[in-house]
């Protein structure tokens, strides 16, 4: 077998494990959002970088929430991201609340409650909706991590503002479902590469495997 089909094979493999799918963000990160500082390709191999660099902005539209009504929330960067992890918490506890409503290229991680990267796809601009929980749990924050390569993350970064509960009547939104007020801008790579690409190296090793034993 060609040497140089496993070297690429196999940094096509660490990439990957590099940049893995958020729902397999374990338990034990739920409360710190913090990522494994684990060598690579199993962690970061390094700590989060000092917030107040942090590239990015995360903003909460409005100042209240209702029962029943959603609540945007847009990420935006100077520079791509490829994963990130959100929460909304009541304030001063570190569990996640709420629901989310998953956008294109996420995914909720159901051990921590929280909206996720479902691909390493770079972006700049990503808007997502929160539902709020049906009781008043008091004043409401976000934070959120964002990775922007293994090595070069930001944990902790809040929402441009918190959220107060307001039992009234939610104001009339202009008929536009969650799902129109979501937008995914800015994607610069497609975040199914890892799994294309890797299968199609497979598929090259399974050739040359079946090649040495005489099947073609």
């Amino acid at each position: 077998m060609d040497s140089h089909i496993v070297v690429v094979f196999l940094a096509f493999l660490a990439l990957c494990q590099a940049y893995p799918n958020g729902t397999l963000i374990p338990v034990s990160v739920c409360t710190t959002m913090t990522p494994n500082a684990a060598a690579p390709p199993n962690g970061h191999g390094t700590g989060p970088q000092s917030l107040n660099t942090s590239p990015y902005t995360v903003t909460v539209e409005g100042t209240m929430y209702w029962p029943g009504q959603y609540v945007k929330v847009s990420i935006t960067g100077s520079t791509y991201f490829e994963g990130f992890m959100i929460q909304a918490r009541a304030n001063n506890e570190t569990a996640s609340i709420g629901r989310w409503m998953e956008a294109p290229e996420t995914v909720v991680n159901t051990n921590c409650m929280s909206l996720v990267h479902s691909s390493n796809a770079k972006q700049t601009n990503i808007t997502l909706m929160w539902m709020p929980p049906a009781t008043n749990v008091g004043t409401v924050k976000f934070l959120a991590t964002l990775v922007k390569s293994q090595a070069t993350f930001w944990v902790g970064n809040e929402g441009s503002q918190t959220l107060t509960y307001n039992a009234t009547v939610a104001p009339t939104m202009a008929a536009t479902s969650p799902a129109d007020m979501m937008t995914t801008k800015g994607p610069i790579g497609g975040g199914n590469v890892c799994v294309m690409s890797n299968m199609l190296l497979l598929s090259i090793l399974l050739k040359f495997g079946m090649e040495i034993a005489g099947l073609f």
